[in-house]
Parts: C-alpha cells; structure tokens; sequence
C-alpha cells in the first residue's frame, strides 16, 4: 500500500489520530492502520480496512467538503466509495454538515469484490485525536 501525498496531507493535517504502516518490507503490519490504540491488520483477498471520512477545513460549514477513501488495498477504496452511494441520504441526516471518519471492513473480496461491506465504527474522535510521538529508536554505537 502507498498512499499518495496528497492522502498523506489530509491524513496528516485532518487525521493525526491516523498511521499507516507503508513499510515496504513484507511482515502482518504492513498496510495496518493505527486508529488511536487500535491496530487493524489486512489479510489480502479475506479481512481489509477502509476509512471512509467527511472533513472540512476549518470552522466554516459552508466550506465544501472533501471525502477522503484510504484503504489498505484499491478494491476497499471502491467498497468504501460504494457503501458512501448506498448510505449518503443517512449519514447526512446523521452528521449533518459535520467531518465524519467511518471504518469500514471488507469481507472476502477475493469472491465477493467490493460488495460485503460492514461498519466497523465511528472512529471520528480517535481519528482525530492526535497520537503520542513515537518512542525514539533506540541505537547502539560503538565508541
């Protein structure tokens, strides 16, 4: 997974509760989310996460909003833009003009494609919650 840099400044600027493991090195946390204390692993073509989110900048409501998909996988950025068109008349009257972050699971998209979807959570305030620094690596030199 590698998001672009535009993903990676909304996420940055409007989600700092959010990380995504992009290490290339294959292991179980490449692709994971970290969402506040939680970690969502993927296993490809079974069990994949997608944020589906609603965020203004700023304090004004009649800034336009921008709806951000960042999924582990691009089969979860379709799921995620699907269930936005089958949900969006409830989840206005729900969040109004309000920033919203949805996670969503994708169940076996290997046979189903992008459409077993299931609400995991609102993750809104987690999302936006700013996580500790990480804990600096520590090196051993020698002297």
């Amino acid at each position: 997974m590698r998001p672009n840099r535009r993903m990676v400044a909304h996420m940055a600027a409007m989600l700092p509760g959010v990380r995504v493991n992009v290490d290339p090195e294959p292991g179980p946390d490449r692709g994971a989310f970290q969402i506040g204390s939680e970690r969502y692993r993927m296993d490809p073509g079974i069990t994949e996460y997608v944020l589906l989110a609603r965020l203004t900048a700023g304090e004004r409501h009649e800034t336009r909003p921008v709806f951000l998909f960042c999924g582990q996988r691009a089969i979860t950025n379709q799921a995620a833009t699907r269930y936005l068109a089958r949900h969006h008349e409830r989840l206005a009257r729900k969040h109004g003009s309000n920033s919203f972050v949805l996670l969503l699971k994708v169940i076996n998209s290997q046979a189903y494609g992008p459409d077993v979807v299931e609400l995991v959570g609102d993750v809104t305030k987690s999302a936006q919650t700013p996580l500790p620094a990480p804990a600096p690596r520590k090196t051993h030199r020698a002297e």
